[in-house]
């Protein structure tokens, strides 16, 4: 049975144009020139219909699984309400971001035990059906930690693990190049006393100093030899970005300067921001603007990092006059730029063969808004 598709401005193989999409088996079968109505045809009309959303990076389960201090959401659950969130900010492939070898203090055991229960429950009912959206699993090696190379090595190798990036949140270089900043995010987010942080802040800055390095050789040798897309983090120079090079990192995780963002996209990675950072205007760690980047033509994909429905909007948000980004080159950023970089080459674009992964959504005077949501041609939202 062929489901059909309709709308105005439908953004077949990068261009908006009237017509209608032919859907069989989830599957993109022929795009008709003419718009089709009538029973049977889901109409977008006026609204735009574009390709499913992709997300690289989000640690948005995390709240579910301890939505308060010392309350312990059911991991299934936890998920399930996650998965909803994503599909309705039009999402329809979301790798899920899980902590390896995460940090110190309190933070870290809570950390350790959310990526346990996660990784396991992801990749027990991921393929059950039960979610609305395509879930992966993009594992962030915290490379500042002894045993990280240890607490990965299970896990390369394991189908739905699709992504790893190498992570280092010491105070005093990369995101926290600004001890303040450091202490802000971590001392006042969870209460720990001058003396308890202060020695924190020393064991952390010593532990990188250790580990660093030997993580990020092994890690990334375990990526290669099972074929998972490796990504840097953070890189703030362009000492750090050769480095990612050299390792064989084809995607570059939220480079904090200028300098870094250039050389990145100079070398072939592909440079990914936060959406956050468009919408507010800046990076919450201090650290340069993604519409920077975008200006500069250095920006090829968005994730929403922490807040799901940003993606869409941030998009939308670049073609503002004074960013200036065409609209199919900014959805471009949370579509096909995120595929390719991820290896998925069955989707990210509306084409002939592709996956059936749409949004519709509306940008009028009210605001940027996902109204439909399907996967593999299945309304999820």
């Amino acid at each position: 049975m062929t489901q059909r598709f309709s709308s105005h401005h439908v953004l077949w193989e990068g261009a908006f144009r009237p017509g209608t999409v032919c859907v069989e088996a989830g599957q993109i079968v022929a795009f008709e020139d003419a718009v089709a109505e009538g029973f049977g045809v889901i109409e977008a009309g006026e609204h735009r219909l574009i390709p499913g959303l992709i997300e690289l990076h989000t640690d948005n389960h995390e709240k579910y699984f301890e939505p308060r201090p010392g309350v312990h959401w059911p991991a299934k659950y936890a998920l399930l309400s996650h998965d909803a969130q994503m599909a309705s900010a039009g999402i329809t492939t979301v790798f899920d971001a899980i902590a390896v070898g995460y940090g110190f203090g309190e933070l870290s055991a809570s950390r350790e035990r959310i990526a346990a229960e996660s990784i396991q429950t992801l990749l027990e009912v991921r393929d059950e059906a039960i979610f609305r959206v395509d879930h992966r699993i993009h594992l962030r090696c915290e490379v500042s930690c002894r045993g990280t190379d240890e607490s990965f090595e299970p896990w390369a190798g394991v189908p739905g693990i699709d992504l790893v990036s190498l992570m280092d949140h010491a105070p005093g270089q990369r995101q926290f190049a600004s001890i303040e900043k450091y202490r802000e995010y971590n001392q006042k987010k969870y209460g720990y006393p001058d003396d308890v942080f202060a020695q924190m802040m020393l064991d952390h800055a010593a532990s990188s100093a250790q580990f660093s390095e030997p993580n990020r050789q092994r890690i990334a040798a375990l990526c290669h030899r099972h074929g998972i897309a490796l990504a840097s983090h953070d890189d703030a120079s362009i000492a750090h970005v050769e480095e990612s090079v050299a390792l064989g990192c084809t995607l570059a995780e939220f480079p904090t300067t200028l300098e870094a963002g250039q050389a990145s996209h100079a070398r072939g990675l592909k440079v990914m921001m936060g959406a956050p950072n468009v919408i507010r205007g800046g990076s919450h760690s201090g650290n340069v603007a993604a519409k920077d980047f975008a200006t500069a033509g250095w920006l090829d994909v968005l994730s929403s990092d922490y807040y799901p429905s940003a993606l869409l909007q941030a998009a939308v948000k670049l073609t503002e006059p004074e960013i200036g980004v065409p609209l199919e080159q900014a959805l471009a950023m949370v579509t096909s730029g995120p595929a390719q970089a991820a290896g998925l080459s069955d989707r990210g674009v509306l084409a002939e063969g592709k996956r059936a992964d749409f949004v519709v959504f509306a940008d009028d005077h009210q605001a940027v808004r996902v109204l439909q949501t399907f996967v593999s041609g299945r309304r999820v939202f």
